[in-house]
């Protein structure tokens, strides 16, 4: 009786066991058939996926292409700038050479145009004095030539007047005053000043008579000369009347 209650239980037991494996079974293959399906989703979305990054791919090598060639262009455009640039820089260099040669030049010529300058500024004035000294030079002959007839023609009435008087050029008349008529301008005590003077041909030591009018006053000597008037002192002996300013005094030649 133990024996079959011990086998009844284990045929029971194993009843579970068989409904659990069974159901585990069925749930297996629920879980198959849901992995089955989530693999072909998965698969399915891996192959578009796939396709897509293949486009992606295809679509990137053609922009990398494109890129490669717009780099080489670019490489190509920057080794003809660098060449350019490189031809830039000599012909600065060169630029710059001779843009040093040509201002030592300008300043060498500003120099020389300023040192012209100063040289012709000084002939220009040396022409201004020059022309200044030769206008003076033709005033001054004017002048001589005027001043040579003038003497010419007082030499031709000296003749004459030396002639008439019965004179030669060996006649001593240093101590003859020349024919004058002046004037008294002045009176101090014996002493008067005349109108008449050095170069009116008068020296120290001339004498000269004093009239008003027809009436002799008397005569006079020289005692210094001015160029245009001398100081007389009265000789007494000689003296008939009172000498008065503006009276008449001309040339004794006796």
């Amino acid at each position: 009786m133990g024996f079959s209650l011990t086998v009844y239980q284990s045929h029971v037991r194993l009843d579970l066991e068989a409904k659990e494996v069974a159901d585990q079974n069925v749930n297996l293959e629920n879980l198959r058939s849901t992995l089955e399906n989530e693999k072909s989703i998965v698969e399915a979305s891996l192959k578009r996926e796939r396709v897509a990054r293949a486009y992606a791919l295809a679509a990137l090598e053609t922009q990398v292409e494109a890129i490669a060639a717009d780099l080489a262009d670019k490489e190509e455009i920057v080794k003809t700038t660098q060449a350019r640039s490189n031809d830039l820089s000599d012909a600065l260099r060169i630029a710059e050479a001779t843009k040093k040669q040509l201002t030592t030049e300008v300043e060498g010529l500003r120099k020389d145009i300023h040192d012209a300058q100063q040289r012709t500024d000084t002939f220009f004035a040396q022409i201004l004095t020059l022309t200044d000294d030769v206008n003076h030079l033709k005033s001054l002959k004017l002048q001589a030539e005027e001043r040579e007839s003038q003497l010419r023609n007082q030499i031709g009435r000296l003749s004459n007047v030396v002639q008439r008087n019965g004179l030669d050029e060996f006649t001593d008349v240093l101590d003859k005053p020349p024919a004058l008529d002046g004037r008294v301008i002045a009176i101090q005590k014996d002493l008067l000043q005349i109108s008449l003077g050095q170069d009116d041909g008068l020296r120290i030591g001339h004498q000269l008579d004093v009239y008003r009018g027809a009436l002799y006053l008397g005569r006079v000597q020289i005692r210094e000369t001015q160029p245009s008037s001398a100081v007389c002192e009265i000789i007494p002996e000689y003296q008939k009347g009172q000498i008065r300013k503006d009276d008449n005094v001309i040339t004794n030649l006796n």
